[in-house]
């Protein structure tokens, strides 16, 4: 893994050098006031970054909230900064004094929660596409009632046996079956004679 560390020299950044290099992981230091950070690019080899919360001036890292797992670093626990640290989205953080005994716990913290929110993510997703297509499950089954004359479970038993033998969603075979069939619009209002 590469790690990078957005965080002044001192002591702290030292000791997580070389814990994190004891680790296996490669290390890169990157001291925020030396460089600007807007402009800079990590990399996209990147695995895990480290950010000094108390020295931070930034709204946000250099690295979008949720492409790699963050660890925030934090000495002060003072409100502002720990909402600052809080508005980074860590998956982890390391209190300060920086000890070896914490690092690889915030790694491995870090590590597999940064995984189980980008899982959370893609299960949204999913959920979200699902409610907004289960309009037309609603409309194929009122049709195959109306087709067919049958109560509304019998209709989405229907619909559902159908999806399985096609190995498609319900919410896609439901939107190919109202699409299929033409939409019958109201017919125009004459004009009424004066």
């Amino acid at each position: 893994m590469h790690a990078v560390i957005l965080h002044g020299a001192d002591p702290n950044r030292t000791v997580l050098e070389r814990t994190l290099g004891r680790l296996g992981l490669t290390v890169s230091p990157v001291d925020p006031a030396t460089i600007d950070l807007a402009a800079a690019d990590l990399g996209s080899n990147v695995d895990i970054v480290f950010v000094d919360a108390d020295t931070w001036s930034m709204p946000q890292p250099p690295c979008a909230p949720g492409r790699v797992p963050l660890v925030s670093v934090i000495g002060h626990e003072t409100p502002s900064r720990l909402q600052r640290a809080f508005d980074m989205q860590p998956t982890a953080f390391l209190l300060k004094p920086v000890r070896p005994h914490g690092v690889f716990t915030a790694v491995f913290f870090a590590v597999n929660e940064h995984r189980r929110r980008l899982e959370l993510d893609a299960e949204l997703r999913s959920l979200c596409e699902r409610h907004s297509a289960r309009r037309f499950v609603t409309k194929a089954v009122l049709l195959l009632m109306e087709q067919y004359r049958i109560d509304d479970e019998e209709a989405f038993r229907r619909l559902r046996r159908l999806s399985m033998t096609q190995r498609r969603t319900i919410e896609d075979l439901s939107r190919q079956i109202v699409e299929a069939i033409p939409q019958q619009r109201p017919a125009p209002r004459r004009a009424r004679a004066e």
